[in-house]
């Protein structure tokens, strides 16, 4: 079966069914959209298949895309606002030294803290929440804590 047959005649099925898997209708078309580029990339192997496994292939493309769209989705939600109180468990002076380092720092070495050490978000998933290089974000890091190691020696 060619992928463009398979386009036409399973691409509206696959969309309701990634609809009722996630409830979202807007990933869902997403999810299914990039099922059909992969297939796209992949069309001799997948022209070779019998009918049934091209099938098959196409929704289990589908779901793991969909999938990894909530994956990226659920972590890249950096906020400009952080609550201390869904900081990790610490000694309590610790924690307080700590949140008052922080809330000191200039604005944008304040996200890149929080999104790496708060979040556990890597320099480059920091990076394409904020729209700048991982390098920048690694940049800010490495200035932030030598400004917090700076605050707690008593030289600012």
């Amino acid at each position: 079966m060619l992928i463009e047959t398979a386009y036409r005649t399973y691409s509206e099925n696959m969309l309701q069914a990634m609809i009722r898997f996630s409830r979202d209708e807007t990933a869902a078309k997403d999810a299914v959209s990039q099922a059909f580029t992969q297939a796209l990339m992949n069309r001799a192997m997948l022209e070779a298949m019998p009918e049934p496994a091209m099938k098959a292939w196409l929704y289990s493309a589908a779901r793991n895309a969909l999938i990894d769209l909530k994956r990226k989705e659920s972590r890249y939600t950096l906020t400009d606002e952080w609550s201390f109180a869904e900081s990790p468990p610490w000694d309590p002076t610790d924690r307080l030294l700590a949140e008052n380092l922080v809330q000191k720092l200039p604005g944008e070495l304040q996200t890149v803290v929080c999104g790496k050490y708060y979040e556990g978000l890597s320099s480059s998933e920091i990076g394409k929440t904020l729209g700048i290089p991982a390098s920048t974000v690694r940049t800010r890091l490495r200035t932030a804590l030598r400004l917090m190691r700076a605050m707690m020696k008593g030289e600012i």
